[in-house]
């Protein structure tokens, strides 16, 4: 209901602004007519009815219609611009006579105020359109012929009917659009609350975790799954604020970095992950991070750069990991980088710049 409200208010808004500018277009019309020398009547007096308009015109846009428009003050303003075309277009046409063909800007009005009104009061002002040009044909100088007064009418009506089958279609379209709004916002917030809940579930984890942790040397063990645990945490929390939006890869790999506990050097530019890639990439980074800080010497970097590919790189100025089998955590990264991120994973280590830990993956290849 709310969607469909917003999105009518839009509507009516948005007949408000055609109105304003018709209402120039119309006041343009009768001022180019008189300069190019229509033949009629007073033409001093529709001068002036003409400047009249445009100075209620002008004051249309004082109203803080978005505020008003919903209310009473709004309805009535909106009643008394709705009189106020009519008995301009009424004025020009007993003023000027019929064959000035002045009543022609009903086909501007009667559009506008079917947009512009609601249920009753629009069949109120469509009906009273209808009986104005039938009286102002009545009373007009230089009365037109029958016939043609009637195919005149009927065209109004075909305008109007136009106008409102067009605003219905307009109308559906926006609260279809409005509604699709409200649903993103509603996923969006329900995926940043199932983020928010693993992180604190995840939180709660490692620290029980430790609460068993023994002391000796099994503690190792316990501390790097925990730290895993929180970086984890790290990465959903960052999500849950992001909710369901792009995260910034700098932003990622600095709170992995701090959840990690890591003096890291980070230089990494501007690139922008879904949320997908954002938390797979932030499990392989802490990976690396803490095994640079585990068999690496500081300082360490953690480096991103590239776009097709994305290249991310951990150094140490250390010799690597001791030869033999390959542990959890490298085991870990190559699953997530191939399976996860499509991408690929190398390690060098025992050159003289120290070990690198390199990450390349495209992140649309990803998010498809």
């Amino acid at each position: 209901m709310q969607a469909e409200g917003g999105a009518e208010l839009g509507n009516r808004l948005g007949a408000v602004r055609a109105g304003f500018w018709l209402g120039w277009l119309s006041i343009a019309a009768v001022i180019a007519a008189l300069a190019l020398g229509l033949q009629t009547r007073h033409p001093a007096a529709l001068v002036a009815l003409t400047a009249a308009a445009a100075a209620a015109n002008a004051g249309v846009t004082l109203v803080p219609w978005r505020r008003w428009l919903e209310g009473a003050r709004g309805r009535l303003l909106l009643d008394l611009w709705s009189a106020g075309l009519i008995g301009f277009t009424a004025l020009l046409v007993v003023t000027a006579g019929a064959r000035a063909d002045f009543d022609l800007l009903l086909f501007l009005i009667a559009p506008f105020l079917a947009t512009a009104h609601r249920s009753l009061r629009r069949q109120i002002w469509l009906t009273a359109t209808g009986v104005a040009y039938l009286a102002m044909m009545a009373v007009a100088p230089d009365p037109l012929p029958t016939g043609e007064i009637a195919m005149r009418l009927a065209l109004l009506a075909a305008a109007t009917t136009l106008a409102l089958v067009f605003a219905r279609m307009v109308g559906r379209e926006a609260t279809a659009r409005a509604r699709a709004s409200e649903r993103a916002e509603l996923e969006h917030a329900l995926l940043a609350e199932s983020h928010h809940r693993v992180k604190n579930s995840l939180q709660t984890v490692a620290d029980i975790l430790m609460l068993g942790r023994p002391v000796g040397p099994g503690a190792e063990k316990f501390d790097e799954t925990a730290a895993r645990i929180r970086s984890i945490a790290a990465v959903h929390r960052l999500l849950a604020e992001r909710r369901g939006e792009a995260v910034s890869a700098p932003a990622l790999l600095a709170a992995v970095a701090a959840a990690a506990a890591v003096d890291a050097q980070l230089d990494a530019e501007p690139r922008e992950l879904d949320p997908t890639a954002a938390q797979q990439l932030g499990i392989v980074a802490n990976e690396l991070i803490a095994n640079a800080a585990r068999h690496g010497r500081p300082p360490i970097q953690v480096l991103l750069h590239g776009e097709h590919p994305i290249v991310l790189e951990v150094r140490d100025a250390g010799d690597g990991p001791r030869d033999g089998p390959e542990r959890l955590g490298l085991q870990l990264v190559h699953q997530i980088v191939e399976r996860g991120l499509a991408g690929s994973f190398t390690l060098s280590a025992g050159t003289p710049a120290g070990t690198c830990a390199q990450v390349r993956f495209d992140a649309d290849r990803c998010a498809s």
